[in-house]
């Protein structure tokens, strides 16, 4: 949701409450809380006052990430996904994620203070067990237990934020993901990546997970590796610094890149002169599923992106067969299906990135050299044989289309 989708916080309800029906206690929270929080939607008419302080928070006197509820019921602490990780103190009750909409630091000048007001999807705890019941006196808060929720991590479909809440689930290795983070942050906040020196920050960040890993098998007593938490970690820190260090590898892949745009552009007119019958239609499929490169932070997620477009290119291309009276990489359709052979692979391949390159807006650019190198450097773990083979394809094409020596 986009920022213009949230409501003003003077609308929300539970807000509206608070500051009319519980002004006092509103105004005595404000010189002591780091954060209060406030849920875009209610449904309950009237809240007691247990409610609000179940949405305020102070800092934890025990955790430095923590923060407790004014009533002393709760905590919270934030992930880097823009959401909040809430859960019970008493141990084995539950918790639960909640996305944050908007934020809105305030600076109390009275006090020469600052808390943050979150506007969030939805209340951190069911209202409905908070509800004012008018004229009954034996009314009780009902509270409603959360259902815990064990994160799953599973590499088929592994992703940065899947990743971050593995590892953060761990709680036996809270000591060194904490220490990995502030580590990961220390680095995007001050280490200088330069284009001719993009292998020290690789080492760099190969030296904070190895330094992780070891601390957590300490921590876990193991003596093997744990598959998921060295995929996790991987994903993990790579998709953390992509932000950083992405434009420098698009400074220091920009002439390849242009190299490759060139040689397509002239491998497309010469196919034009030589064919009447020159294919326009792309494989729309492949090409969308290829764009999502740019959307995608960590090497490991490109590298997957890459396989699942050779899974839809060569099921897109097993319907056709090469027409020999024209270039090598001209079909014509096919009543059945046929396998392909490697070449074949790769010729259809090479057909797909020429087709987005020349159907890409003038205005944007397909960075098909920068997401090679990315993803090929910034991993620590061999890639898995399927995905392995489609990226070496990858980088086949690239290679074959930046060669100077090749002749189209």
């Amino acid at each position: 949701m986009t920022s213009s989708d949230v409501p003003e916080l003077e609308d929300l309800p539970f807000y509206q409450q608070l500051i009319s029906n519980h002004s006092e206690f509103y105004a005595k929270v404000q010189g002591a809380c780091s954060f209060i929080v406030i849920p875009q939607h209610l449904n309950a008419v009237l809240l007691k006052r247990d409610a609000f302080e179940s949405h305020i928070f102070r800092p934890s006197p025990m955790y430095l990430r923590k923060h407790v509820s004014w009533n002393d019921k709760y905590e919270i602490e934030f992930d880097n996904n823009r959401a909040i990780r809430f859960f019970y103190k008493k141990q084995g009750a539950g918790e639960k994620r909640i996305k944050i909409l908007s934020q809105e630091d305030v600076r109390d000048s009275v006090r020469q203070r600052t808390y943050t007001i979150l506007i969030i999807e939805q209340p951190l705890i069911d209202l409905n067990g908070f509800e004012q019941i008018s004229n009954n006196p034996l009314y009780k808060p009902i509270i409603r237990t959360l259902s815990p929720t064990i994160p799953r991590f599973n590499a088929s479909t592994a992703s940065y934020e899947s990743s971050f809440v593995f590892l953060d689930s761990l709680r036996q290795i809270e000591p060194a993901f904490t220490r990995l983070c502030t580590d990961l942050f220390s680095f995007t906040d001050k280490y200088v990546v330069l284009p001719k020196f993009l292998n020290h920050a690789i080492d760099k960040l190969r030296l904070l997970r190895t330094q992780f890993l070891q601390d957590s098998y300490r921590l876990l007593n193991r003596q093997s590796e744990d598959r998921d938490i060295e995929l996790a970690s991987e994903i993990y820190v790579t998709g953390y610094v992509y932000t950083k260090v992405w434009p420098t590898i698009l400074e220091s892949t920009e002439s390849k890149e242009k190299l490759l745009f060139e040689n397509i552009r002239i491998r497309q007119r010469k196919q034009r002169a030589n064919s009447n019958d020159f294919p326009a239609n792309s494989n729309q499929s492949a090409s969308n599923e290829l764009k999502r490169l740019d959307d995608l932070k960590s090497s490991y997620e490109k590298a997957k992106c890459i396989r699942s477009t050779l899974d839809l290119t060569i099921a897109a291309k097993t319907l056709m067969v090469v027409d020999a009276k024209n270039s090598a990489v001209a079909y014509h359709s096919s009543s059945e299906g046929m396998a392909m052979a490697a070449d074949e692979t790769l010729t259809a391949f090479i057909d797909l990135i020429c087709q987005l390159v020349s159907n890409a807006d003038v205005n944007s650019t397909v960075h098909l050299v920068a997401h090679e190198y990315y993803t090929e450097n910034f991993r620590f773990l061999p890639l898995p044989q399927d995905i392995d083979y489609a990226f070496t394809t990858y980088r086949g094409v690239i290679e074959y289309l930046t060669n100077s020596s090749t002749v189209f």
